[in-house]
């Protein structure tokens, strides 16, 4: 090993021993000088590697500090990677936070709006805040999660951020159209989360501040019962999905298999394959490799293709009619789950056909109050209509499939459509068709 090397291992040892005792780092310090003695040419990056490694080995209900001290290790492997990056030493990685910001601006790593939103002279005081200490609050997974995730990276992928940057420009993101106080804001802002006291939405973890991305976790999105609809509906969901949203689609109202299109009946090939198109979607764009796409679909137990829909995750069957990597919702209304307590019959429709025959969208009523409302009142017309095909089967069955697949899968989720839109404060905004993976 190289002398620098050498003096760079006795520095962390060093400081390990300072930190949390020779009696406590003893075992993988004795790990440490049979490692380098075996590897006499070994940099310190290796043996950083080797000896977090080691540290996380150690670590058990009895002894979890093991999980700082491979936090330590891992971290001083950062500051190393970023002091050649910046040109400076360990100990100065964060003392140029203004020229940091400018720099990754103009290579198009952060936002402009950051850069013109402040001044050089806001921004050095900003880069005051920086508390480096605060680093050593992470655990290791949480600090290698955030440097894999969530910082700032180059165009080669290799991070070009810091943790305790990180928030700040979260802060200054979320701050930068404040009139009032807004160097506070952004101070207060930064200690809670350099504190680890507050988190911020996970879009909002990895975006802030970026060129690219919005802030924002959810989404709800309505797919109308056409050929563009669908097509516009994905691509909306494609480009929520590139930016780190996750998007809950109703499917509830498009026509089911065997519907008509345009007066030709048994036309409609169902919601089945505009699922899988979703689901090729979700798989496709994966957020820049950090996380794939996040997609949960809904669709009402009423609607002919529930069947199909409940099976859409299992594994076994027809794989040309399942889509493993979407999440499944089913919108509940209270007679329903009155008809499987009492053990009575369902009836299961076509929304295009109830369009077309009633002049009415069932989907878009529900129950103003437990027991009675728009919704049962709706159902119940479609029900005695004889001039409405429908398929008719015991409440119960469908409650059985619903189990069945959650007790296989984890899903479908259960949406309380009646109950969700009684306490709807934003009535005037519409009705609630279904949730999202918040």
């Amino acid at each position: 090993m190289t002398i620098t090397t050498i003096s760079e291992i006795d520095q962390i040892v060093h400081n390990l021993i300072s930190e949390f005792g020779q009696e406590k780092v003893g075992p993988l310090l004795r790990v440490s000088e049979r490692w380098t003695a075996k590897r006499p040419d070994a940099d310190i990056s290796a043996w950083s590697k080797a000896m977090t490694l080691e540290a996380l080995s150690f670590m058990e209900e009895e002894e979890p500090y093991w999980t700082f001290v491979a936090a330590r290790i891992y971290l001083q492997d950062v500051y190393r990677d970023q002091a050649q990056k910046r040109n400076t030493t360990a100990e100065g990685v964060y003392s140029r936070f203004a020229d940091q910001i400018q720099m990754l601006t103009e290579k198009g790593l952060y936002d402009p709006r950051l850069t013109i939103a402040y001044t050089t002279k806001e921004l050095e005081e900003i880069g005051r805040l920086i508390q480096p200490e605060r680093d050593q609050y992470f655990t290791y997974i949480g600090l290698k999660m955030l440097m894999d995730r969530y910082v700032a990276r180059d165009f080669d992928k290799t991070p070009a951020e810091l943790p305790q940057e990180r928030w700040l420009v979260i802060a200054m993101t979320l701050m930068q159209n404040e009139s009032e106080n807004r160097l506070e804001k952004i101070a207060e802002s930064y200690w809670a989360m350099s504190n680890l006291y507050m988190t911020v939405a996970t879009p909002t973890l990895s975006n802030a501040g970026k060129p690219y991305g919005q802030l924002s976790s959810c989404f709800i999105d309505t797919v109308d019962d056409s050929l563009q609809g669908i097509y516009d509906s994905n691509t909306d969901v494609a480009t929520l999905s590139k930016y780190g949203g996750g998007i809950g689609v109703y499917m509830g109202k498009v026509r089911s298999r065997g519907s008509s299109i345009r007066g030709f009946k048994g036309a409609s090939s169902g919601v089945l394959p505009w699922i899988k198109q979703l689901n090729n979607t979700a798989v496709s764009v994966d957020q820049l490799g950090q996380r794939q796409g996040a997609v949960a679909v809904y669709l009402d137990v009423w609607h002919k293709d529930i069947f199909a829909f409940l099976d859409l995750k299992l594994n076994n069957g027809d794989e040309r009619l399942r889509a493993h990597d979407i999440f499944t919702g089913v919108s509940l209304p209270d007679v329903f789950m009155e008809q499987v307590d009492a053990r009575g019959e369902w009836h299961l429709f076509d929304p295009h056909e109830v369009r077309t025959v009633m002049g009415f969208s069932l989907e878009d009523y529900y129950d103003e109050k437990r027991g009675a409302g728009s919704f049962r009142e709706k159902y119940e017309q479609c029900v005695q209509n004889e001039h409405l095909s429908r398929e008719t089967v015991p409440a119960i069955d469908i409650m059985k499939r619903i189990m069945r697949s959650q007790l296989e899968t984890g899903v479908p989720f259960m949406f309380y459509r009646d109950e969700v839109n009684r306490r709807n404060p934003n009535k005037h905004e519409g009705m609630i068709y279904s949730s999202n993976l918040c």
